[in-house]
């Protein structure tokens, strides 16, 4: 029997006057990857940004499974990449416990689970490397290893390929891929020809939600361009 992860029941979100989202109502099935597609401008960021708590919705309920914590991979890095920071020292932050202590140092523990999230995003090696010295695709990674230290139950992630050049978005999604075995996780994404091929179920998102269990027919209707 699956478990729901996270469960929206006629939520509504307006910025003003505009209705951003309306009458959404879908589940999220804990162990599985789904994706969330539509035109620009038509929900996605917005139903991220409420899953993960950033915004509160103007109508009704977003129920997340008891005790279940959610990681939050932004469309832009929301730093400075010309900071002199490691990779070590980016990840090793989701490792920190919520209430910062001043003048406390990581745990072995934190730096274990740092350690352990470089190498499960392929960046082994890399701990030592200041991150202004990385690509962006390897700087998408690390950002992902840092939600993985917090050891959140949900990965969400808002158009993780943004600036991203073929390749390397191809290299993210077969990530993000491997890592549905260990999360639930949930992507935004414009590029259906990835997406959609691991997605173990989607969501069209305009203004509305249509919810497919299965990918490949979503997949099918968009690319024979029909409006849904």
């Amino acid at each position: 029997m699956t478990e729901t992860a996270v469960k929206f029941s006629d939520v509504r979100y307006c910025y003003n006057e505009v209705c951003a989202v309306h009458d959404v109502s879908f589940d999220i099935e804990k162990g599985q990857l789904t994706a969330l597609v539509g035109p620009n401008g038509g929900g996605k960021s917005t139903i991220i940004k409420l899953m993960s708590g950033f915004v509160r919705a103007d109508e009704g309920k977003i129920a997340i499974n008891s005790g279940s914590t959610i990681g939050y991979v932004a469309q832009n890095f929301g730093f400075d990449v010309s900071f002199p920071i490691t990779v070590l020292e980016v990840v090793l932050s989701g490792a920190l416990d919520k209430k910062i202590k001043p003048f406390r140092k990581y745990t072995k523990e934190q730096v274990k689970r740092a350690e352990d999230a470089i190498e499960e995003v392929g960046l082994a090696g890399f701990e030592k490397r200041g991150i202004n010295q990385l690509s962006g695709g390897q700087l998408k990674r690390v950002i992902i290893a840092r939600a993985l230290a917090s050891e959140a139950d949900i990965l969400v992630l808002d158009e993780p390929d943004s600036n991203l050049d073929a390749e390397a978005a191809k290299e993210l999604y077969m990530l993000l891929n491997d890592l549905k075995k260990i999360k639930t996780i949930v992507v935004a994404s414009h590029h259906i020809d990835y997406i959609l091929d691991i997605a173990d179920t989607a969501i069209y998102v305009n203004r509305k939600t249509q919810n497919f269990e299965k990918p490949k027919q979503l997949k099918d209707k968009l690319k024979e361009g029909m409006v849904i």
